[in-house]
């Protein structure tokens, strides 16, 4: 059996020629060891410098006069003939030149050398909790906007969504899973219809979307697979006690799915009250996780804006769910802009689209620089398999590519496709190039 690991991080190749390279070349085995999997490989870069020392034995210190002066050497930091004359390294200002022989300050041919730099990388750890309950089945949506083709079930639609976001987003985060009501669960009005497991169907791992795949009812799953109520909140519970027992300090998620309101109350006091009355402590469940560090999307399949009637339907009574799910997805701490905070699908194309634009936000395109660049405007990008990309682009929302964040330039911003590429294979070289290297 593999082994698993709660934590994944994203390799990242880095070309470097920096003085801290040299100083790690130079100084012997400096690297510490540390426990995160990140490793950024180096690839050397060795500039040829040809520099062609001027004669100082033209200044052969003898005044006009004909007489010796012994303080005619110009004074360090003054410039003859364009060249800067200096006494020691320091008064050249500029870590990459030296102060040479013949007292001038040349390009140091040493400044670029290479080192192994170990780096964390914030890989998000995600659990999805999926509503598993029995109208999923029961009732069918439009998948793909086309009125002409044959409508398939809800269940159908969220398995396809997850085997994409699973292909897609596999190897940058580390994904786990739970299913609400259980798979145990029935299709009865008793407790038996609200099991919720207390350990996550598919723990959070790296590369877990196969679990996850093969742990779900199959698309095509039926009524007797995908049955019970809608017990949210024992959902999220199992979540959060899972993300907050992992030994790490990476981010943290939940993405809650569900096609309705929450019922299967903790503290019901009998079958009516277990189906037929709102689970209101799920709210403050939400926001208790979001105070301890737990991020909450909330994702609603085919909800509308209206109330519920009051019958013993199985159905929390009087209830306007999507209103709950509003107040949810603000105290979850990551709610959608505009009128509508949860991610509201009214069909396949759409619930897709949510649930990639979720992925995408868990993983951040500010990549910070360590070390940082001494020479910013000499590095390259490049991502998966393209081709380096020296920084051009002045406008992230429009444009591919990479720019500084700030002036700092101790860290960038991939825009565009640049940044979906890096989302989906974690996959970044980076080049420190110095001038005139060639």
């Amino acid at each position: 059996m593999t082994e698993t690991k709660t934590m994944k991080t994203t390799t990242y190749r880095l070309s470097t020629l920096t003085a801290a390279a040299l100083c790690l070349a130079a100084c012997g085995d400096t690297r510490v060891d540390t426990d995160t999997d990140a490793t950024i490989g180096i690839e050397t870069i060795t500039p040829t410098v040809s520099a062609t020392a001027s004669d100082s034995d033209s200044d052969s210190g003898t005044d006009t006069d004909g007489g010796s002066d012994s303080d005619s050497d110009s004074d360090s930091g003054e410039t003859t003939g364009g060249k800067i004359e200096c006494e020691v390294d320091a008064d050249c200002m500029d870590p990459a030149k030296l102060c040479s022989e013949d007292r001038e300050c040349v390009f140091n041919p040493d400044f670029c050398g290479e080192a192994d730099i170990d780096i964390e990388v914030e890989t998000p750890s995600v659990v999805l909790v999926l509503d598993k309950s029995g109208s999923m089945v029961a009732n069918s949506w439009d998948s793909d906007a086309d009125p002409n083709t044959p409508d398939v079930t809800r269940w159908f639609s969220l398995y396809s969504v997850v085997e994409l976001i699973a292909e897609s987003f596999d190897m940058s985060m580390n994904l786990g899973m739970v299913l609400y009501p259980s798979t145990k669960a029935k299709s009865e009005y008793n407790i038996n219809a609200c099991l919720v497991e207390a350990s996550p169907d598919v723990p959070v791992a790296p590369q877990s979307g196969g679990s996850i795949l093969a742990t779900m009812p199959p698309a095509a799953a039926s009524g007797s697979e995908i049955a019970g109520g809608t017990p949210a909140r024992a959902g999220v519970i199992t979540a959060f006690d899972h993300l907050l027992s992992l030994a790490d300090d990476m981010p943290k998620y939940v993405v809650l799915v569900t096609d309705g309101a929450a019922n299967c109350s903790l503290e019901a006091a009998d079958e009516s009250e277990r189906f037929e009355v709102y689970d209101e402590a799920l709210l403050q469940q939400v926001a208790d996780a979001y105070a301890q560090g737990i991020t909450t999307f909330v994702v609603g399949i085919d909800i509308e804006n209206a109330q519920s009637e009051t019958k013993q339907d199985g159905n929390p009574d009087a209830t306007n769910t999507f209103d709950k799910l509003n107040a949810l997805a603000e105290a979850g701490g990551m709610p959608k802009d505009g009128d509508t905070a949860f991610y509201n699908s009214l069909n396949q194309i759409e619930l897709q689209e949510a649930l990639t634009s979720i992925s995408k936000q868990v993983l951040p395109c500010e990549i910070p620089l360590d070390p940082v660049p001494d020479f910013p405007d000499w590095v390259e990008v490049k991502v998966g398999d393209g081709k380096y990309q020296k920084t051009a682009i002045s406008d992230c929302a429009t444009e591919d590519g990479w720019m500084y964040v700030d002036d700092a330039k101790d860290s960038i911003l991939l825009c565009g496709a640049l940044c979906s590429e890096f989302q989906m294979t974690g996959d970044l070289d980076a080049q420190y190039r110095c001038p005139d290297a060639g």
